[in-house]
């Protein structure tokens, strides 16, 4: 009875913790997911909605021109899908519950199976540590869809169901190990880097129990291999490339990688048990890390931060270089696992432990890859939470009950800790970024044509959007409009495309920037404030075309001419923070730009002027200028039609164009379709 009082009691507190945004997510007026990976994962979803009972993993809309496979598990993708279906007049308030309705159902899963094989106190134990670490109760956090719930559990439940079968000598259950593990890239994209250690465990296990009648690792091992081989080849088959050896993707690359790394632990196994057929297992390994090498050097170089999104996103931050960053992931768990594991490891070694060897062997990589990059805590606390409970709980056994009694004291002051994860988060004092950009996309959705059908993935879009990288999910949903840039990475077509709208934004000036747009088909031009560019951190936005264009509208600036190419049609209602005179978001349509052809004085300076009106009553000045030639001939391209149209543009010309030059000059009236075609005008008579 005290079990299941515990086992609910901590499962309320994960459901607190993990809705005490409540105030962040659910808004006067609409709802704000976790950004931004949830917000992509409703356009998937509602994608697969449309394809079902197919899964399309292509989409134009990411990484326009080329478009992209998107890498993101299946069976999570279907899971967010359901919570949509049950709420399909406010998708995004369904996404919401995405993150706690399945941390709820794994953890409570999760904990009964650990009850069985370790006990009740052991399970409570790890149970209160992945309810409410923080880093866990972020992962399944409201307004969270995104696939990093799984991770823990999957974790917790491949090293609990490996470590059983070296604990019996089963191969059932080793098989079982493998194909969990394999199963796992369904519902999470790092499922692979739980291999190594998993992997380690076997020759480990056979170490310690080579000279008794349990000394069938060896075998436990290639089971586990060729379970894994099988559930992801079957994976693979249905929903990804069996042509693809691509790390990152749902390719070949992870069948082979498991079997490889379980039939090296079981060769080395099988020497240790002694066994005359030792090299073969080692020879399959061989055989499988063979075409495997590039993409594992490529894995290695992404883990190194050789990815221009990877070097500035905080799931890449090094804890072992940012302890103040790892505090706030871990809590206490940081003070906790190192004390959890040193116990663990001396219990594996006197009784001879499989299980708790198997929990050492699968948290001690994870460990490091934390240190590294700060996006592996996740699967670290599956393990990790294990391990520490079960390791300070023999270790508390093996202690006099006056030490016993003082450990117990400290541990409920560490755990009091953890209770500041079901205080309820306070509302934003400042609009978010999504908030702030949120209108001007449904004006984009409203007043841009369609470059295609938005939810028709077979149909490529005719043109994109060029925005900074973070915008890109917003885009594809809110605007249903395709984004060049987006905060997907490590695929060759995001990391192009990303540094392909970097060269847009960071351009020296306007001829620039339009051929860059021109060869990405890009139409639209959405500019936000931003601190540095993508792949280009180095170069100051202030000296580029972005923060001429947000900051004066591509008006002339000193020795900046008036651009020739990029014409604002609408400034967002809201203000930008800090510069309530300055709108927080400014959107350009690329156009080739309407020639006024004349005549003047040869060589003389031409100018023109247009003023211009934004519904913020921001007046605008445009004053473009050339120079007449040797025969006193003319060519001025402008930007802006004088008889523009209301549903294209929000910026209203208040006159014709007066041109002005010595000998010469007049007025010109400019109609939409000339500076959309790039067509010559003669001035009016």
């Amino acid at each position: 009875m005290a079990f299941w009082a515990g086992w609910a009691a901590l499962l309320a507190l994960a459901f607190l913790a993990r809705v005490g945004n409540w105030r962040q997510v659910f808004l006067e007026g609409g709802v704000e997911l976790v950004p931004t990976d949830s917000y992509y994962y409703v356009r998937y979803a509602l994608l697969q909605q449309h394809a079902f009972p197919f899964f399309h993993r292509f989409d134009p809309y990411i990484s326009f021109p080329s478009g992209a496979f998107i890498i993101w598990p299946p069976l999570h993708t279907w899971l967010v899908a359901l919570f949509l279906a049950l709420g399909p007049a406010d998708p995004e308030r369904a996404a919401a519950w995405v993150g706690p309705g399945l941390a709820l159902v794994e953890l409570g899963l999760l904990t009964l199976l650990a009850r069985r094989w370790l006990g009740g106190g052991v399970a409570l134990g790890a149970l209160a540590l992945m309810a409410l670490v923080p880093s866990a109760v972020a992962s399944g956090a409201l307004g969270n869809a995104d696939h990093h719930v799984h991770e823990q559990t999957l974790s917790a439940l491949a090293a609990l169901l490996l470590g059983r079968a070296l604990a019996q000598g089963s191969p059932g259950w080793g098989a079982a190990a493998g194909v969990a593990l394999g199963l796992g890239r369904m519902f999470t994209t790092t499922s692979f880097t739980l291999v190594p250690g998993m992997a380690a465990a076997i020759p480990l296990a056979a170490l310690l129990v080579r000279n008794t009648p349990r000394a069938a690792a060896s075998r436990v091992g290639l089971a586990a291999g060729v379970g894994l081989a099988l559930a992801q080849g079957m994976a693979v088959a249905w929903f990804g490339t069996l042509s693809s050896l691509a790390y990152y993707d749902i390719s070949l690359f992870q069948p082979l990688f498991g079997l490889g790394l379980f039939s090296a632990g079981a060769g080395v196994a099988a020497f240790l048990e002694h066994r005359r057929h030792w090299p073969l297992p080692l020879l399959l390994a061989a055989l499988c890390a063979l075409p495997l090498v590039p993409e594992v050097s490529r894995a290695f170089g992404h883990l190194a931060h050789q990815d221009p999104l990877l070097t500035i996103v905080s799931e890449s931050i090094p804890l072992w270089r940012d302890r103040t960053f790892a505090r706030q992931l871990l809590g206490a768990l940081c003070l906790l696992l190192p004390l959890g594991l040193g116990a663990a490891a001396v219990r594996a070694w006197r009784e001879r432990d499989v299980l708790m060897a198997t929990l050492v062997a699968a948290t001690l990589p994870l460990i490091g890859a934390s240190l590294l990059q700060a996006r592996f805590t996740q699967p670290l606390l599956g393990s990790g939470a294990l391990l520490t409970s079960a390791g300070l709980g023999w270790a508390l056994r093996q202690a006099t009950p006056r030490i016993r009694h003082v450990s117990y004291a400290l541990l409920g002051l560490v755990g009091l800790s953890f209770l500041a994860s079901v205080l309820p988060a306070r509302r934003a004092a400042a609009p978010t970024d999504e908030g702030l950009i949120r209108s001007t996309l449904a004006w984009m959705r409203t007043h841009t044509p369609p470059p295609s059908p938005a939810w028709d993935t077979q149909v490529p879009p005719a043109y994109g959007v060029v925005a900074y990288f973070n915008l890109g999910h917003l885009l594809a949903l809110w605007a249903e409009r395709p984004a060049v840039a987006t905060p997907f990475s490590q695929v060759p077509e995001h990391v192009q495309a990303n540094l392909a709208a970097t060269e847009v934004l960071s351009a020296p000036d306007d001829a620039t920037a339009s051929a860059q747009a021109q060869a990405l088909s890009a139409r639209y031009v959405l500019l936000i404030p931003i601190e540095y560019f993508l792949g280009k951190l180095k170069v100051p936005p202030r000296d580029t075309v972005h923060d001429w264009l947000l900051e004066h509208a591509g008006m002339a600036q000193g020795p900046r001419p008036a651009s020739a190419h990029f014409r604002l049609i609408h400034e967002s209602a809201e203000a930008r923070p800090g510069k309530p005179g300055l709108p927080y978001a400014r959107l350009f349509e690329h156009v080739p730009g309407a020639v006024l052809r004349g005549r003047c004085a040869p060589g003389v300076p031409v100018s023109a002027r247009l003023e211009l009106m934004t519904p913020r009553g921001t007046p605008l000045h445009y004053t473009p200028q050339t120079t007449a030639d040797a025969q006193g001939t003319f060519s001025l391209r402008v930007a802006y039609p004088t008889e523009g149209d209301p549903a294209a543009s929000d910026i209203r010309a208040a006159a014709p164009y007066q041109v002005t030059c010595e000998g010469g000059g007049g007025t010109a009236s400019v109609p939409e379709a000339a500076v959309r075609e790039g067509t010559v005008l003669g001035l009016d008579k």
